[in-house]
């Protein structure tokens, strides 16, 4: 598939030793993961590119820094046209240095352990002016209208790689 006509959804975890929240994420979902991210590639400038809610910042980082810090779990491919793609990319610039949500992911977890045990609750921690990195994947596969029925809000890694084998992604 051409480069120019997709957009990568990936999941991962930190190959870092001392990774708190992806401890955390990774226990009380039973999953391997713990990051969702967005790839996109420029021809422009020859390279992938890794949109990603991580550290404190929404940021963008090149495929040959991230690969190192990350293990690399799965990764789904959506064709899409290049309108969508851009305003996709767009999307992706504007809410880039937004800051990371510390709370928020605080509230993930709540939302997850509330889940345990039956409840489906809101995340109280939410906050519009901060993200985590599955609710940025969230909002972007809803901006590139694969994303009906999610929730950024709640939405943990392991519920949007689930969606996307629900709507039939394989990983590559």
């Amino acid at each position: 598939m051409d480069n120019q006509n997709r957009i990568i959804f990936g999941f991962s975890r930190p190959k870092g030793w001392f990774q708190p929240f992806s401890w955390a994420i990774r226990f009380f979902t039973w999953s391997n993961i713990s990051h969702a991210y967005i790839k996109f590639y420029s021809t422009k400038y020859d390279r992938w590119l890794i949109y990603q809610a991580s550290g404190l910042a929404v940021n963008f980082i090149g495929d040959a820094m991230f690969a190192p810090k990350e293990v690399i779990v799965e990764e789904y491919e959506i064709p899409i046209s290049e309108l969508t793609k851009n305003k996709t990319i767009e999307y992706a610039i504007d809410k880039c240095g937004s800051s990371y949500g510390v709370l928020e992911i605080l509230g993930l977890l709540l939302v997850i352990l509330a889940k345990k045990v039956g409840k489906n609750i809101p995340n109280i921690l939410y906050n519009n002016n901060t993200f985590v990195c599955s609710e940025l994947a969230a909002d972007i596969l809803i901006e590139i209208g694969e994303g009906n029925g999610l929730d950024p809000k709640t939405t943990t890694p392991v519920d949007l790689r689930n969606f996307l084998i629900s709507k039939g992604y394989k990983a590559k």
